[in-house]
C-alpha cells in the first residue's frame, strides 16, 4: 500500500531483463541462486516497452524461477545482484541515516550490506504483499493512474503501479502497460484481488527491479533523511507510525542477524 507519490526527475540506466512469462506459474525447484541470476545480470537483451510494439515476453523459467507466494533464494540474490551492479550507493549510506534499521550499520562489509538491504526489500514485501508476486490492491485514496486510465492499483510482491514507470521515469524495460492492457483491465474489471500472473508487473523480478530502481531513488536523493523517512514517502509499511512498520523491523532482525 503505498503513502504518498514522489515523482522522480532523474533517470538511470538499468541492464534490461529477459522476463520469463510464457510460463506463468512458478517453478518447484530452487537452483544454485547465484549463477542463473548473475547471467541476467550481464544479459543486454532488449524487450519492447510500452513504446515499442507488444510482442510477448519470453523467460526461461529454469533460470528466472518464481512462485506464486513466497520468497526464493533467487530473489534475494538477484536484488543484491541488481544493486552491487548498479545502485552501489545504497551500500554506501551514511551511518547516521541507516542506524536506526541496522545498529552495526557502520560494521558491515561491502557483501553484509548487500545482505541488509535484500533482507529489507524482503521485509517489505511480506506485509505489502503478504509475498504474492500477483497480488492486487485497489488504492481508492489515490488519483487515476495516467498510464491505465483507471484507478490506481499497488501490484505485485512490492506493491507499485504502472504510473511509478513515467513518474519515475523507469528505463528497466521490463514492466509493459502494452504488453499487460487487455489481462490488467480484465483484474480490474472483476476487481481481483490476485492478478494474471502472464503480466509484467506481476513478474517476481520487473516488480523488484522497478521497486529497486524507486529505493534508489528515494534514498539517494533524499540524503537529508533517514532511509526509513526516505522510504516511507513510497511505501506505507516503511513509515514508523504505520502498525506494519513493526512487521518489517522483525522480518529485517530474522533476515538480518549482523545488524544488531
Amino acid at each position: 500500500m503505498k503513502f504518498v507519490f514522489k515523482p522522480s526527475r532523474v533517470s538511470f540506466a538499468l541492464f534490461p531483463l529477459t522476463l520469463v512469462l510464457a510460463t506463468a506459474c512458478g517453478g518447484s525447484g530452487s537452483p544454485d541462486a547465484g549463477s542463473g541470476v548473475a547471467s541476467i545480470i550481464e544479459s543486454q537483451v532488449t524487450i519492447p516497452g510500452d513504446s515499442g510494439s507488444a510482442a510477448p515476453y519470453e523467460i526461461e523459467m529454469d533460470v528466472y524461477p518464481q512462485v506464486i507466494k513466497g520468497w526464493l533464494p533467487e530473489y534475494t540474490a538477484f536484488v543484491e545482484a541488481k544493486i552491487d551492479a548498479r545502485y552501489l550507493g545504497l551500500t554506501q549510506v551514511k551511518d547516521s541515516r541507516i542506524t536506526g534499521l541496522c545498529p552495526n550499520w557502520p560494521k558491515l562489509s561491502n557483501s553484509e550490506r548487500l545482505k541488509f538491504w535484500s533482507g529489507l526489500v524482503h521485509a517489505v514485501a511480506v506485509p505489502e504483499s503478504g509475498l504474492s508476486r500477483t497480488a492486487i490492491y485497489w488504492e481508492t485514496t489515490l488519483p487515476i493512474d495516467s498510464v491505465t486510465g483507471q484507478q490506481i492499483r499497488s501490484e505485485g510482491l512490492l506493491q507499485l503501479s504502472y504510473v511509478d514507470v513515467v513518474n519515475y521515469k523507469y528505463d528497466g524495460g521490463d514492466v509493459s502497460w502494452a504488453f499487460d492492457k487487455t489481462m490488467a483491465l480484465a483484474d480490474y474489471k472483476s476487481r481481483a484481488k490476485s492478478g494474471n500472473p502472464k503480466r509484467t508487473i506481476l513478474n517476481a523480478y520487473s516488480n523488484l527491479n522497478l521497486g529497486l530502481f524507486i529505493m534508489n531513488r528515494l534514498v539517494t536523493k533524499r540524503t537529508t533523511e533517514t532511509v526509513q523517512v526516505a522510504l516511507g514517502r513510497y511505501w506505507s509499511t516503511m513509515r514508523a507510525t504505520s502498525s506494519a512498520n513493526s512487521k518489517v523491523k522483525s522480518g529485517l532482525k530474522s533476515y538480518v542477524p549482523d545488524c544488531f
